[in-house]
C-alpha cells in the first residue's frame, strides 16, 4: 500500500511537431497552476535534448532546472523536481549548485529525480551500458558530497539546504547502482516505460541491498466518466504512444522475456502494453491498487499529459484523479516522518 497520501505529476513535455514550443511551454505552465489548485502534491519535468524529426513527438525543455524556477516564482506550496536530470550533461559541482539554487528560489520545494538518459541504441548487458552506468555513480557521489559540504575545495554556494541530498531520487536497475544509491540512502524511481513485474525486481533488488529510501512508481493515466468515454477520448493519443513506443526499448524486452502477448487481441490489452491506463476512475483506481501492490512503490507520480489527448480532457482527468480516483487508493495505516 502506498506510504503517502501525495500524488505528484510527471510531465514529460513531449508535443507533436505541430505543436510549437512556446505552445507546449505555455501549456505546461496552465497545467502546473491547475495541478497546485487541485491538491497535487508535486509536478516534475522531463529533461530532452533535440529536435526528432523521425519521432511522433519529443521533449521541449533541455533544462528543467530553468523551466522549474520559472514555475517556483508562479506557484507557492507544490514540490518541482526534475524527472529526471541528466548528471553527464553538466559537471557535477555545476549540477549541484543549480540544485541548491532552484531550492533557494522555491523556498525548500525542489526534488531532483536524476538517471542516466536514454539509451536507445545499448542493450541490457552491453559493456558501453555498464560503462555508462559507473559514471552515473560517480557523478552521482560527487553531488552528493557538494551538497554534503564533503567534496574537496571551498563549498559550494548557494549554501544547500541541509535536507536537500535526501531530496534526490535516482531512476536506477542495474544491480550495482541499485546497491551504490541503497548505500547512499537515495531514494529510487521506476519510470513509465517498464511493466510492473520488471519494476517489482527492481525494487526488491533495491531493499534487499539495505535501501530505507522511498520509492516512487509512474504510471500514464487517463480518467474519465465511463469506459466508454476514456477509451474514445484516448484513441488518438495511444495511437501516437503505441507507434513511438511499441515494439522498441524496454516494450520490446518485455516482449523478448515473455511478459506480453507479441499480438494483443484487445485495444485494453495494447494500451496496457506500454503501461497506459484508461478508464473510469473506479478501473483506474483498481489498477493503481493493483500497480502498487504487485511493484511495492510507496509514492505515485502520474502522467496524464501525452500527445493526442484534448487539452479540456486532459484537466478533465486530472480533476477526476484527485475527485474520484484518489480516494479509492489503498494507503499504508502510518506515513513516514520524513520523505
Amino acid at each position: 500500500m502506498l506510504k503517502s497520501n501525495a500524488i505528484g505529476i510527471m510531465n514529460q513535455m513531449w508535443a507533436a511537431h505541430a505543436t510549437t514550443d512556446a505552445e507546449a511551454v505555455a501549456t505546461a505552465i496552465e497545467e502546473t497552476l491547475l495541478a497546485e489548485a487541485l491538491g497535487f502534491d508535486s509536478v516534475w519535468i522531463g529533461e530532452h535534448h533535440n529536435v526528432r524529426p523521425g519521432a511522433r513527438f519529443y521533449g521541449r525543455i533541455p533544462a528543467s532546472e530553468m523551466f522549474l524556477a520559472h514555475l517556483a516564482a508562479k506557484t507557492t506550496r507544490i514540490a518541482l523536481g526534475t524527472g529526471v536530470r541528466i548528471l553527464s550533461t553538466t559537471p557535477p559541482q555545476r549540477t549541484a549548485e543549480e540544485m541548491s539554487l532552484l531550492d533557494l528560489l522555491s523556498g525548500g520545494r525542489a526534488e531532483f529525480g536524476v538517471g542516466l538518459g536514454s539509451t536507445p541504441d545499448v542493450k541490457p548487458g552491453d559493456p558501453a551500458r555498464a560503462e555508462k552506468a559507473a559514471r552515473f555513480r560517480a557523478l552521482l557521489s560527487e553531488i552528493v558530497a557538494h551538497l554534503s559540504g564533503t567534496a574537496e575545495g571551498a563549498p559550494i554556494s548557494p549554501a544547500p539546504a541541509p535536507d536537500l541530498a535526501a531530496r534526490i531520487w535516482a531512476a536506477a536497475r542495474d544491480e550495482p547502482t541499485l546497491r551504490h544509491i541503497a548505500d547512499a540512502g537515495i531514494n529510487l524511481v521506476v519510470g513509465q516505460a517498464e511493466l510492473p513485474p520488471i519494476q517489482a525486481a527492481i525494487v526488491k533488488s533495491y531493499r534487499a541491498a539495505g535501501g530505507t529510501g522511498l520509492v516512487r512508481g509512474v504510471r500514464l493515466v487517463f480518467v474519465a466518466e465511463s469506459h466508454a468515454e476514456a477509451m474514445r477520448d484516448a484513441d488518438e493519443a495511444l495511437s501516437l504512444y503505441l507507434g513511438q513506443m511499441g515494439g522498441k526499448g524496454y516494450h520490446a524486452e518485455a516482449m523478448t522475456k515473455g511478459l506480453l502477448a507479441a499480438d494483443p487481441r484487445t485495444l485494453e490489452e495494447r494500451a496496457l502494453g506500454v503501461n497506459f491506463i484508461i478508464g473510469s476512475p473506479e478501473e483506474v483506481a483498481a489498477l493503481l491498487n493493483a500497480y502498487v501492490a504487485e511493484t511495492g512503490v510507496d509514492r505515485l507520480d502520474l502522467m496524464v499529459q501525452v500527445p493526442g489527448l484534448r487539452t479540456d480532457a486532459v484537466r478533465r482527468s486530472m480533476a477526476l484523479i484527485q475527485q474520484a480516483v484518489k480516494p479509492l487508493l489503498k494507503r499504508a495505516v502510518a506515513e513516514p516522518a520524513t520523505a
